[in-house]
């Protein structure tokens, strides 16, 4: 059954691909060029911010530096087109109430623009101020530019992405892969292993930027389940909410 309707949905991005590819690599090259022009004015800026000046090592890090910080500012500016665009492949599969994909895609926007702002006003900030803390008298930080693009790349881009679980447990929810009325048995379980994964993937080995990422996404795992649960009660698709209700029943 979702062998055909994913067919169906890869079809479908290569046909709007065939038919906008133009239109797409026209306005997606606009964009990072322009954003390249801008990356030195932008990155002073971030420069002026966190009161540090940045410095490179090597005479093509300058360039490579703008070169990422320009691909992450269009991802970042076009991510409502590439989620349009997601969402509506996605759709060929789960065939969601109209009303219910408007909901999912309004709700997926400002999730991940709320992980971008998440990163930029806290995240961050406070990761630099406690990094540089480190510093004494005889020890001065100097933040290398290329090392700087890709700390605040990852960050703002994982918490963008990071701020999306509630959506991917409620996609897991329709597929039954994922009970949201059993889950729950094993947050202690959740929690540990969210730890475990925010240590591997956070930039520093420190307990305070593991903290940043952790206590955020166990909050994002809860929101999940709640809407998971609202969703099926609401009946998103035909019969979800029974089969699900029924499963848990039987494991209770």
């Amino acid at each position: 059954m979702y062998t055909k309707k994913i067919a169906q949905s890869l079809k479908y991005l290569l046909t709007f691909w065939k038919k906008k590819s133009f239109l797409i690599l026209f306005f997606f090259i606009s964009l990072y060029i322009g954003f390249f022009l801008a990356s030195p004015y932008i990155l002073n800026f971030l420069q002026h911010t966190y009161q540090q000046k940045f410095v490179f090592y090597s005479l093509s890090e300058p360039i490579t530096s703008f070169l990422k910080f320009s691909l992450v500012l269009t991802v970042l500016v076009i991510f409502p087109f590439i989620f349009y665009l997601i969402l509506n492949a996605l759709n060929l599969i789960f065939n969601l109430k109209k009303k219910f994909f408007w909901m999912f895609y309004l709700l997926g926007l400002g999730l991940f623009y709320l992980g971008v702002v998440f990163a930029y006003f806290i995240t961050l900030p406070y990761g630099i101020r406690f990094l540089l803390s480190f510093r004494t008298e005889k020890i001065e930080p100097s933040i290398s530019l290329g090392h700087f693009v890709n700390f605040f790349s990852f960050f703002v881009i994982a918490f963008g992405l990071i701020f999306e679980l509630p959506l991917f447990l409620t996609f897991l929810s329709l597929t039954k892969i994922l009970n949201p009325y059993k889950i729950t048995k094993y947050r202690k379980e959740i929690f540990f292993g969210i730890a475990v994964l925010s240590a591997v993937i956070t930039p520093t080995p420190d307990a305070f930027n593991m903290a940043l990422l952790s206590i955020p996404l166990y909050v994002l795992f809860e929101l999940g389940i709640f809407l998971s649960r609202f969703l099926l009660r609401r009946n998103l698709l035909e019969n979800t909410q029974n089969e699900v209700l029924e499963s848990s029943k039987e494991n209770d």
